[in-house]
């Protein structure tokens, strides 16, 4: 239209009409068109109805029941058989139901009461070694001085944000009441309407920290505004128009920014420097650092064995064999390997970075299982000495002929004496001693068949071994007991 009104003008100036033609670049017909036009030409516009039109109503009602553009147009299509494209649904719904615009207000916050916490992709930047890999950017910003702490992640893991958390605090000189982040992973695992459930670890840094996180409704960047212009600052006036040789440059250049210019300039919408702010009188009201650092440790799941054990990075850690067959879990950090149970640390070890080491405390084990081969070999002793002295006599004897058997022999008589008197099974040994009789079913058969209570017949010696003489020996015959005077047997 503007330019229809000015060939007018021109010829009306007595510009001729081929110079007019010229000046325009069209040709002289085209100007020749437009001053037999008696007026000015409007815009065009055409009111040209659509198939759609029949239906607002009910469409209208649809959307009010919240149902969907598609649908709505799958509805179209199924009650009405109305074939219409469902971009021509959409572009219809959006002129005549557009979207009403939402307000916010200002959010002023008093001094330390609150900071906000943002993530956002910078893109491929120079790693430690130089190589161009993807990066984040991390802003912290106090909502009332807006002084910002900026860093350079190369992930956004818990470790990571926890880390530079701890960084910005400590820029600050001191801990806000209040953090108020994004949905991210490493904080918020899960924020519907009516479920909020947090990183454990994450909850237990800010516990340490004493700072309340307040995490945003999902998709609604507009309750974090001033780290959302944090996270665009970053990007726009650090990483823009900058070269970097490798992280430790990139870094470098990042803290002489933040010092120099970026906590420094005054800001667009408070007219105050941010860092004077923060000096006079914002760091007054925030909380004190904690006296320790937080120790990060990490989390899994791992099911105790039979062995008392727990399996983890190429190494096994004792457990109390209360919790045989449970799951626990298991926390760490580079030192220290912890074991909680039903909320409860249940054990604490020294890490280990070796492979298939067992890293064991003994009061873990069962009674049975605590002792080392002497230990136990001192166990099984004081509980024969405990039947009678026969019994011990048996124990030393079977130490000397067996002692790679020993133990099952000694706790199949120790079976044996939960059924049967002490004094039984210490004749029964006396005549297993005499015999050197070392299967546990010789004992029992003896014990059965009180063949405790017969007389010790003479041991004749092996081929070979017979001494000068010893046939005419005279025999030696031992004390005969009356069964019936013995302890009577379970």
């Amino acid at each position: 239209m503007n330019i229809q009104s000015s060939i007018k003008t021109l010829y009306d100036q007595g510009v001729r009409k081929s110079i007019i033609a010229r000046l325009y670049g069209c040709h002289r017909h085209t100007v020749d068109n437009t001053l037999k036009r008696t007026s000015l030409i409007e815009k065009q516009t055409r009111s040209k109805s659509s198939m759609l039109d029949p239906y607002k109503e009910q469409i209208a009602q649809w959307k009010k029941e919240d149902l969907t553009r598609r649908r709505i147009y799958e509805k179209l299509l199924e009650e009405y058989d109305l074939h219409v494209s469902y971009i021509n649904v959409c572009k219809y719904m959006q002129k005549h139901f557009p979207k009403s615009v939402e307000a916010f207000g200002v959010q002023n916050t008093a001094p330390g009461e609150e900071a906000e916490l943002d993530f956002g992709y910078l893109g491929r930047l120079p790693s430690m070694d130089g190589t161009l890999v993807k990066t984040w950017g991390l802003a912290v910003i106090l909502s009332y001085s807006r002084v910002g702490y900026f860093a350079i992640c190369y992930d956004q893991k818990l470790p990571t944000l926890c880390k530079e958390i701890a960084h910005a605090f400590t820029y600050f000189g001191g801990v806000p009441k209040r953090l108020k982040v994004d949905n991210m992973k490493a904080a918020i695992q899960k924020n519907h309407r009516y479920e909020l459930e947090f990183n454990l670890e994450f909850l237990e840094f800010a516990q340490h920290y004493k700072v309340v996180v307040a995490p945003c409704t999902p998709y609604s960047p507009e309750q974090k505004g001033k780290v959302e212009s944090g996270i665009k600052y970053l990007q726009s006036n650090f990483v823009a128009g900058r070269t970097f040789t490798d992280g430790q440059d990139m870094r470098r250049q990042l803290n002489d920014w933040m010092r120099t210019y970026a906590n420094q300039r005054t800001h667009g919408t408070t007219r105050k420097v941010p860092w004077g702010e923060l000096l006079n009188t914002e760091r007054a009201s925030l909380q004190p650092l904690p006296e320790e650092e937080f120790a990060l440790f990490e989390r899994c799941i791992r099911k105790v064995s039979r062995n008392c054990h727990i399996h983890f990075a190429n190494n096994y850690y004792s457990v109390p064999s209360t919790l045989v067959g449970k799951e626990v879990t298991v926390r760490w950090n580079e030192g220290l390997v912890r074991i909680i149970a039903n909320g409860e640390q249940v054990a604490l070890h020294a890490r280990s970075f070796e492979k298939g080491e067992y890293i064991t405390v003994r009061p873990h084990l069962p009674q049975e299982k605590r002792y080392s081969e002497t230990e136990h070999q001192a166990f099984f002793e004081e509980k024969m000495r405990s039947i009678g002295e026969d019994a011990h006599r048996y124990f030393q004897m079977l130490l000397k002929e067996k002692p790679g058997y020993w133990k099952q022999t000694v706790k199949g008589v120790l079976g044996l004496s939960e059924h049967h008197d002490n004094v039984v099974i210490n004749l029964s040994l006396k005549r297993a001693l005499h015999y050197k009789a070392t299967e546990v079913t010789m004992i029992k058969h003896i014990v059965e068949q009180k063949l405790y209570a017969q007389p010790l017949e003479p041991t004749l010696p092996k081929v070979g071994e017979e001494e000068p003489g010893a046939l005419g020996r005279e025999l030696t015959y031992y004390t005969v007991y009356d069964a019936n005077s013995l302890p009577v047997t379970a």
